[in-house]
């Protein structure tokens, strides 16, 4: 059996054979015809077999008397006898084997390139597998960030971020941070801002909010302090409304932020009651963005004025009617400014203060990275110490 029978056998049967190879059929009918060949060669120079006489009869017939022969022409040619035709000699064993075996080093250099470009491939598909995944999360990452509304942060998280800010920035003690005007204002409503000026307007009988023995109201403060809110956030680029108590504008009021501007009664309570309160919607739901838009104001107010943020809200105040005549996606707030009896002093000298803190406290909402955040310096004074007093709107 030739040498390239034993590498067929040892083949796996699951490889299929090398293009270019002798199929096994055409190797199985060479060497039949080489057996076939070197038979007839044999058997070639092998004696012809000697013929066997036949038996004589029992009986001879009667013999005839021969018929001679017609006399051959002399000039007729004789025809040799023809010889048959001899098979090609098949090929000697060397020259067999020396094509076996190229043969199958072809095969074992076919099935190499092949491995070789199996490999190739895996590393290539994994490589542009990595790549079709980093394109397709930048575009994802640039989608998402496209789409991403500027709210879309918890209001929980935006307060604790402030804050954070402000430890990190500022230190204790520092003086108020002034505004710096934009270069150029945005009015849109995403910037737009809304500032009520308490107890203001045309109103039937006249709604001075608190009035003082010596005259001082309530109205009058809260829209000097309005005023110079509004003067202080068109500086910096924002489109603001200086709205009246009941101003017709408020029905589904649309803007960045409101903020509805108070003062406290007048009233004795036979100890001194200081402070400011600050309050949201009791219907907006806990933990909401009008939560962060009171936590931001709270904090650059006090700072401003050195006023204690106050507990004890009204429902005066949580259910002021101007938070249910807005629009649900404006978030509000309503602050009482202090105590007309025991913060006369503040309110009456210190407007430019209290304005900026406002002010402050809405860019502190609005664009919590645009203004270095302060921390908060107010503290809580104990129920004990602090009645709850009715709101002077």
């Amino acid at each position: 059996m030739p040498e390239d029978h034993d590498e067929v056998l040892k083949r796996p049967d699951n490889e299929e054979p090398d293009e270019g190879d002798v199929p096994a059929s055409v190797t199985f009918m060479a060497l039949m015809r080489h057996a076939a060949a070197k038979a007839e060669s044999q058997q070639a120079a092998a004696p012809p077999p000697r013929p066997v006489r036949p038996a004589a009869p029992a009986t001879l017939p009667e013999a005839k008397p021969a018929t001679p022969p017609p006399p051959a022409a002399a000039s007729q040619p004789t025809t040799p006898p023809r010889t048959p035709r001899q098979p090609a000699p098949p090929p000697s064993e060397p020259q067999w084997d020396d094509a076996m075996e190229a043969q199958r080093i072809r095969r074992v250099k076919r099935r190499q390139a092949r491995r070789r470009q199996r490999t190739v491939g895996v590393l290539g598909g994994i490589i542009r597998s990595v790549i079709v995944m980093l394109v397709a999360a930048g575009l994802m990452a640039t989608i998402f960030t496209w789409a991403t509304p500027t709210q879309f942060l918890n209001t929980g998280v935006r307060a604790e971020l402030s804050i954070a800010q402000a430890t990190n920035q500022v230190a204790m003690g520092t003086s108020f941070p002034t505004l710096a005007p934009t270069r150029q204002p945005t009015p849109n409503w995403l910037r737009r801002v809304g500032i009520v000026s308490g107890h203001r307007g045309p109103q039937v009988p006249p709604d001075p909010g608190a009035v003082c023995p010596d005259g001082l109201t309530e109205a009058e403060i809260n829209f000097a302090v309005s005023q110079k809110v509004v003067r202080n956030l068109r500086a910096v680029g924002y489109s603001v409304d200086l709205l009246d108590e009941f101003d017709l504008r408020l029905e589904n009021y649309q803007a960045a932020a409101l903020v509805s501007i108070h003062v406290n009664t007048c009233k004795d309570f036979g100890e001194r009651v200081s402070g400011y309160l600050i309050a949201r919607a009791a219907a907006r739901s806990g933990n909401s963005i009008d939560d962060l838009l009171v936590n931001c104001i709270a904090q650059y107010y006090s700072l401003a004025t050195g006023l204690e943020r106050r507990d004890g809200v009204t429902i005066d105040m949580t259910d002021y009617h101007s938070f249910r005549e807005i629009s649900p996606l404006t978030p509000a707030s309503i602050i009482e400014l202090g105590f007309l009896l025991a913060d006369r002093d503040v309110l009456t000298g210190k407007q430019d203060e209290m304005a900026q803190g406002i002010s402050s406290g809405i860019i502190c909402f609005l664009e919590p990275g645009n203004l270095p955040p302060t921390p908060v310096v107010a503290g809580t004074p104990s129920p004990a110490a602090s009645p709850s007093p009715q709101a002077g709107s």
